[in-house]
C-alpha cells in the first residue's frame, strides 16, 4: 500500500510538471530501485530544468495540484543548490507523501539532466525520465548521507557492466568526489 501511494504522489508530480513542459529526472530511492537496487523510500525526489523567472508558476501550479508547499519562502538553499520541499497527499489517505524538486542550476545538473533515460517502473503507465545511474551515483555522493553512500555501493556493484566508467571519474573530479568515489569503489569490490 505505501509503493502505491508513493506512486499516486509520483503520477501527480509528473502532471503537473508536465502541463508546465518542464525538464525532468527521477532521483532519489525510486531511481535506485530502476537500478536494480530495491530499497524502501518515503519520498520522491526529481531534477527539474525550472528557470528563476520560472519559480512562481511552479509554485503555483503545484498548489493548485493541491501539493502543500513545507517553507516560506518555498525554495531551500543548501550550498548552491535551490530545492522545491512539498508533500502531497493522496485522495482517501491522511499519510503526507514527502515531494524535493531540486533546480537543475549547474553546468554539471543540467548535463546530468540532458543524460536522463526513459524507463519503465513497474504500477506506471509509459515511461519516466530517470537520471542515469553513473549521475544518480554523483548525485548520492554529493549528498554524502551513509545511505547515499550504501546506495552507490550497490549501484556500482549492481551496475558495474554497463557504467561510463570515463564519465564517471571524469566527473567526480570535476564536482571534488574524487575521494568519494574510491572509498565507495572499494566498499563495493574491496
Amino acid at each position: 500500500m505505501a509503493g502505491e501511494l508513493l506512486l499516486s504522489a509520483l503520477r501527480q508530480v509528473l502532471a503537473a510538471l508536465g502541463a508546465l513542459k518542464i525538464d525532468m529526472a527521477l532521483m532519489g530511492g525510486i531511481a535506485v530501485a530502476a537500478w536494480n537496487h530495491i530499497r524502501n523510500t518515503r519520498d520522491v525526489d526529481l531534477l527539474i530544468g525550472v528557470k528563476r523567472s520560472d519559480e512562481d508558476k511552479l509554485v503555483r501550479s503545484l498548489k493548485a495540484a493541491g501539493f502543500k508547499l513545507l517553507r516560506q519562502p518555498p525554495f531551500l538553499t543548501v550550498g548552491e543548490s535551490h530545492i522545491l520541499q512539498s508533500s502531497f497527499v493522496p485522495p482517501g489517505t491522511f499519510l503526507d507523501i514527502r515531494i524535493d524538486l531540486f533546480l537543475a542550476e549547474s553546468d554539471y545538473e543540467q548535463l546530468a539532466l540532458s543524460r536522463r533515460i526513459e524507463t519503465k517502473l513497474p504500477g506506471l503507465d509509459g515511461t519516466i525520465p530517470i537520471l542515469s545511474c553513473e549521475d544518480l551515483i554523483l548525485f548520492k555522493l554529493n549528498a554524502g548521507r551513509i545511505l547515499d553512500r550504501s546506495d552507490c555501493a550497490y549501484l556500482l556493484r549492481f551496475n558495474r557492466e554497463a557504467l561510463d566508467l570515463a564519465y564517471l571519474t571524469q566527473w567526480a573530479g570535476k564536482l571534488h568526489l574524487s575521494t568519494e568515489l574510491g572509498d565507495i569503489w572499494h566498499e563495493a569490490f574491496g
